[in-house]
């Protein structure tokens, strides 16, 4: 009878523990901008290549990919095969991290702070944040949608609501029309490699 005590009391304390429970959106949202600022600091003056080496663990579990660019590409991703989605799923992953990796290369004093969450639309949440460094303060918003029992990023909002998910599409939208997921996939691939080599 104590061993089954002991192992309910256990069960218990693991079902209720901060690790196994959902962690809310905004929870997911301020480690990921921990783990990004940190990121940044420790490789501060070193290649955009390191930077995302050292970022693409916080991205990975931050961020839906699969879903992003699902959307983006809509029926081209429907039609297309397995191999070539997993290829344009690779691609569209490290472009995104490239990309952050290049953009907060230069930043030595920035700071997040967020502000609250918002229910959207079909169960999503919003999370709005705002990053503050010492020329600018930029307002964001996070999207976010519960993927098999944790909250990742699928969009997020610029200057009060310039959706990146909706630029990456308009911009993909003729490469797909003229290459199809393949030629997408290259070019953003080629992209990658020009944006790591730039430090």
């Amino acid at each position: 009878m104590r061993f089954t005590a002991r192992t309910l009391l256990l069960a218990l304390s693991l079902l209720f523990s901060p690790d196994v429970a959902l962690a809310a959106p905004a929870d997911i949202v301020e480690t990921y901008h921990n783990q990004l600022i940190q990121a940044v600091d420790e490789t501060h003056g070193q290649s955009d290549e390191v930077r995302f080496k050292r970022l693409a663990p916080a991205m990975d579990a931050a961020f839906d990919f699969e879903s992003m660019i699902k959307t983006i590409a809509g029926s081209y991703w429907q039609k297309a095969s397995p191999d070539a989605r997993e290829g344009l799923l690779r691609a569209f992953r490290r472009i995104s991290i490239a990309t952050y990796a290049d953009q907060f290369g230069g930043m030595t004093d920035g700071a997040f702070d967020v502000k609250g969450t918002r229910d959207g639309p079909r169960g999503l949440k919003l999370v709005d944040s705002q990053l503050k460094t010492a020329s600018e303060s930029v307002k964001m918003t996070y999207v976010v949608r519960d993927k098999g029992g944790a909250w990742q990023i699928i969009d997020v909002l610029l200057k009060g609501g310039i959706s990146e998910l909706a630029v990456r599409a308009s911009e993909y939208s003729n490469i797909l029309k003229s290459g199809g997921v393949e030629g997408l996939t290259s070019t953003l691939n080629d992209q990658a490699v020009s944006l790591l080599k730039t430090n």
